[in-house]
């Protein structure tokens, strides 16, 4: 069960839904054809370790298919809703990191589900998949912009340095690390370029590097500040030669962790997650911080990172600390959801004018709970079997 295993990983680091002639998308979140937007969850560790993907859809929960998963693939682990292909209807990108390629083990695989029942779905892996680059961990989408990240990727003789893989449509995956050229920061052991992953404006795509260490200029390993963290601005992840900006954590603590999670609004900012120290840096799209969000007790604030259109950010800290709701423009809107103990807040996701909020833990498979504007209590949803249903919420 994920308990554990997803505690660990925190401290120490198709069949087609529905048919092409039922189909009738509208929206942008809308997979199945209902003319509803749509939430994806993911499980990983369900069906017999395979992992599942779930659409919940006007209040049902209907799982999503793909052939030829193996037991340990993590199927779910990461997912997106977003219009890959064009159509009228939303598509996933889901990642299943642990999936072994040809005999590659924990190599690491995506898909790409398109909705509609349009096409069967796509299998996306690294040019030269690598033991243990966890391809897949997290996937970050943009109509029919891509990106999926490897953080655990090895650079030459340096481990566990991380990179990314992005296209566009139908395009050759093209892989950028921190050696690409004027790819702001250097690979060092255990950085994990592309923990998390967002889209901007345009190609602009945020990539945070919550284990590297502020040591200074140049090349260097364990010194400095230990997992203080940082993100890298890319300003065209599809631009021949790469510009970008490194923000380094603003506090210079080690363990701080920022860049843990990343998210952004149109028209609002950015926000980066630094839940080694409980804390969230908001930005602004000009890329300079406005305002830093806390939270008495810590308990992981900023594990998670959601944004809505309308420039509300949800924060979750999933060890007790529930999920906060704050706001880009007005500092005076602050809200607060609790649901007791256990990890509530593991993954978060806006859809229209609801938050899904994940908790993998709770008995017995796993829940989403889902929250008006201004509901008082969440609803929860389950699935009719699971293992650790929440880990991952796209909407």
């Amino acid at each position: 069960m994920i308990r554990s295993a997803l505690i660990a990983l925190m401290l120490a680091t198709g069949t087609p839904l529905v048919s092409t002639a039922t189909a009738a998308c509208a929206g942008a979140a809308d997979f199945d054809g209902d003319g509803l937007d749509d939430v994806a969850v993911g499980d990983p560790f369900a069906d017999g370790q395979k992992g599942s993907v779930h659409v919940v859809s006007a209040g049902k929960v209907v799982p999503v298919t793909v052939p030829n998963l193996a037991a340990g693939d993590a199927f779910g682990w990461s997912v997106r809703l977003a219009k890959v292909n064009g159509d009228a209807c939303a598509d996933l990108v889901i990642g299943a990191p642990y999936t072994d390629v040809d005999s590659v083990e924990d190599a690491g695989a995506a898909y790409v589900v398109y909705g509609g029942g349009v096409a069967p779905p796509q299998r996306l892996t690294a040019v030269q998949p690598q033991r243990f680059a966890h391809f897949g961990w997290s996937v970050a989408a943009r109509d029919d912009l891509v990106a999926i990240s490897a953080p655990y990727e090895d650079e030459a003789d340096l481990l566990d340095v991380g990179a990314i893989y992005v296209r566009k449509g139908a395009d050759r995956l093209r892989r950028i690390s921190q050696e690409t050229v004027d790819v702001r920061g250097n690979s060092e052991v255990g950085d994990q370029f592309g923990w998390s992953m967002a889209f901007g404006p345009k190609n602009t795509l945020v990539v945070g590097v919550p284990y590297e260490n502020d040591d200074g200029a140049g090349r260097q390993i364990e010194r400095g500040k230990i997992d203080s963290g940082s993100v890298v601005f890319i300003d065209d992840v599809l631009a021949p030669r790469i510009t970008s900006v490194k923000l380094d954590s603003p506090t210079d603590v080690s363990g701080d962790k920022y860049g843990y999670a990343v998210a952004y609004s149109e028209g609002s900012g950015y926000a980066v997650g630094a839940p080694g120290s409980g804390y969230v840096q908001l930005i602004g799209p000009d890329r300079k911080p406005t305002r830093t969000v806390t939270q008495v007790g810590g308990q992981a604030f900023g594990f998670s990172l959601a944004a809505s259109a309308d420039g509300r950010l949800a924060i979750g800290a999933p060890y007790g600390g529930g999920v906060r709701i704050v706001s880009w423009k007005d500092a005076a809107e602050d809200r607060r959801l609790d649901n007791g103990d256990g990890l509530f807040g593991w993954s978060v996701a806006f859809s229209g004018n609801k938050l899904f909020v994940g908790q993998p833990d709770a008995q017995p498979y796993g829940k989403v709970a889902v929250a008006g504007r201004n509901a008082g209590t969440p609803e929860p949803l389950q699935p009719a079997d699971g293992a650790d249903f929440g880990v991952s919420v796209s909407g």
